[in-house]
């Protein structure tokens, strides 16, 4: 059985290598957004779909990202919302902010993309419109207080289990893996892990200018069925 300060690293790690990492806000503005862009917006939809397992998947709504933010380009039936997370599109301090090789497939259950997306959705707009990452930190903490954003619901979760995921250079592939998301204002009893859980909030991953934290958990098989290597 792992020590808690075993978990508690391997926790960091998992942290560390995907692409919403914490470091200093923003000193680099936008660049030329076509490196960004996917010229085919079905392969982009296909790239999207990769996300979660085929049932889920094929009746979700699919989201596509333009030079203005992301717009819907396939209808859903399920709630369920696809989409494929750019480097920015995690957190405002990510030192690999702008790194075009990044590609993170998500679909988001329906608790997610009624309240989490909104504020994915409404960051990368602007974004696109050449924003600044410290404005954006201002305007996204103003948007909670003022409940233009509303918290996760109860549930919220992303599939992040594609095969053809880029997460970073270093381990483009990583994991596949889940994203839970909570109000970070929450007690750690409520993680329900008693004592440890104090060491999953410290290291788990969450933005310092938005309220929701996020907690990622490995599993065993990418969307496909095939299954992961462990360590």
């Amino acid at each position: 059985m792992l020590t808690a300060m075993s978990s508690r690293n391997q926790i960091l790690t998992i942290a560390g290598v995907t692409f919403f990492a914490a470091a200093r806000v923003g000193a680099q503005q936008a660049p030329d957004l076509a490196p960004y862009l996917m010229a085919d917006r079905s392969a982009e939809v296909a790239l999207a779909r990769t996300a979660a397992p085929a049932r889920i998947s094929d009746s979700a709504a699919v989201l596509v990202l333009t030079r203005t933010g992301f717009v819907q380009a396939a209808p859903g039936t399920n709630g369920f919302t696809c989409l494929v997370f750019r480097s920015f599109d995690g957190s405002l301090t990510d030192p690999n902010f702008w790194t075009p090789a990044t590609l993170g497939p998500a679909c988001l259950n329906r608790a997610a993309s009624t309240t989490y997306l909104k504020e994915m959705e409404k960051r990368t707009e602007w974004l696109m419109a050449g924003v600044s990452r410290s404005e954006i930190a201002t305007r996204t903490q103003r948007a909670f207080a003022s409940h233009e954003f509303p918290m996760p619901a109860v549930g919220a979760l992303a599939y992040m289990m594609s095969p053809k995921q880029h997460l970073s250079d270093q381990e483009p592939h990583w994991k596949p893996h889940l994203m839970f998301f909570y109000d970070k204002s929450a007690p750690a009893a409520a993680w329900g892990a008693g004592g440890f859980s104090d060491a999953i909030i410290d290291a788990s991953i969450g933005d310092q200018s938005s309220p929701v934290l996020t907690l990622l958990i490995p599993v065993q098989q990418w969307s496909d069925g095939t299954p992961a290597l462990t360590h």
